[in-house]
């Protein structure tokens, strides 16, 4: 499963280095708490990943934010384009992702297929 992502990472070294210690600390043989819950945000405290959906994601904020799959055939998808509304609320909750961190944003996407928001919000930020 990682190989393949290790291949298409623009800092494969950096990235692989930082999964390779997720990978280490999340092994059961440490006897840790690999639950669903744990890993879905019902647990709190520091040192924990939490995994979440955009949609859950409004109202919470996070030190760092790692959103992956940002592509642009996924990120509006084909369900996203049939209509306005459906496009604006895709649109909508790229945003509510994006503004959940408080120190730290990490958009992942395949070299030069990103979606068309990546290039907006790159533009927001650089005329801020």
């Amino acid at each position: 499963m990682i190989e393949p992502w290790r291949a298409v990472a623009r800092l494969p070294d950096r990235d692989w280095e930082a999964c390779d210690d997720m990978i280490r600390k999340t092994d059961p043989a440490n006897g840790l708490d690999l639950s669903l819950s744990h890993f879905g945000g019902r647990i709190s405290g520091t040192g924990r990943v939490n995994l979440t959906t955009l949609h859950s994601a409004k109202g919470r904020e996070f030190d760092a934010v790692i959103l992956f799959g940002i592509n642009e055939s996924e990120l509006p998808d084909n369900r996203d384009r049939r209509s306005q509304s459906s496009l604006r609320e895709a649109r909508r909750l790229f945003y509510v992702g994006v503004t959940r961190p408080r120190k730290h944003l990490c958009l992942v996407f395949q070299e030069n297929r990103n979606s068309p928001w990546v290039y907006e919000l790159y533009q927001r930020v650089e005329s801020g």
